[in-house]
């Protein structure tokens, strides 16, 4: 049996049923619109609530540290998401450390998460298919202070409230259908979601609770743990690392400089001719 065109579209792009159906909410977790205490690594922590329902959604985290005092002084940074094993969380936390906020000053976080998702009626139809992604994006700000007299940053307490403004997140209602990419469509997810799109319910629209989030000590203590394992390979590693930590980044340390005087030795020769 032959199948038209739009049968064939119909064949190839109409997505299988997944178990994970719901709303997926991504938080900012910390910092939040209040005052901390001076420190050397300041953590910055968002939440994906339903993490499982951002297997297919392609999701892209940036933001920016912005101070009120020197507007000259912003830190941009953003949250690897390429490689997250979504099925593996619950809620899924990405967080970095930031070290410039050891003396006071006054900052804004400006986050902005992007998505994108399946426009079922244009990959069943076949036509224009460059417009069968649909791309949506949203940017929020919270602004904090560091201040001497404030209380120390504290992820346990900070994220044990009852109440927190919805502005913190970002509902998202996912059905249970998929899509596969079709040749031809535009799609940057590629194989970190298997050239797969889910598709989108925008009625009714979701609430976010940023409250249900709560950070506990284990989560902490991985957090942290982390953080000292990334120092511990800097090219100034704190006392307390392990032996073999230090001497990798002590002979990264060498290697850059010999490649770097080598550099320079060459130019020289270059120079010369």
């Amino acid at each position: 049996m032959k199948l038209s065109q739009a049968s064939w579209w119909l064949a190839a792009c109409m997505g299988t049923l997944i178990n994970a159906s719901g709303i997926l909410e991504v938080d900012l977790v910390f910092p939040r619109n209040e005052s901390y205490a001076p420190i050397d690594s300041f953590p910055v922590v968002f939440a994906f609530q339903n993490a499982e329902l951002a297997r297919y959604l392609n999701p892209r985290l940036t933001y920016d540290l912005w101070s009120w005092d020197n507007s000259n002084n912003t830190f941009p940074s953003w949250e690897e998401l390429r490689w997250v094993n979504w099925t593996d969380y619950d809620t899924y936390f990405a967080h970095s450390y930031f070290s410039k906020f050891n003396k006071e000053g006054r900052w804004r976080v400006r986050w902005t998460l992007s998505w994108d998702s399946c426009d079922q009626d244009i990959l069943e139809s076949g036509h224009s298919l460059r417009d069968g992604i649909i791309h949506n994006s949203t940017t929020w700000s919270t602004d904090f202070t560091i201040k001497n007299s404030a209380p120390k940053v504290d992820l346990i307490a900070a994220t044990s409230n009852k109440t927190c403004p919805g502005e913190y997140g970002v509902a998202i209602n996912v059905t249970d259908k998929t899509m596969k990419i079709p040749f031809g469509v535009s799609w940057s997810g590629g194989k970190y979601t298997n050239d797969t799109c889910a598709v989108l319910a925008f009625s009714p629209t979701p609430t976010p609770n940023p409250c249900r989030v709560h950070i506990n000590k284990t989560t902490v203590e991985s957090m942290e743990a982390s953080l000292h394992a990334r120092l511990c390979n800097s090219l100034n590693p704190p006392d307390d690392c392990p032996e073999e930590g230090k001497n990798a980044a002590q002979q990264l340390a060498v290697t850059g400089i010999f490649l770097f005087l080598s550099t320079v030795g060459a130019i020289g020769f270059l120079f010369k001719l």
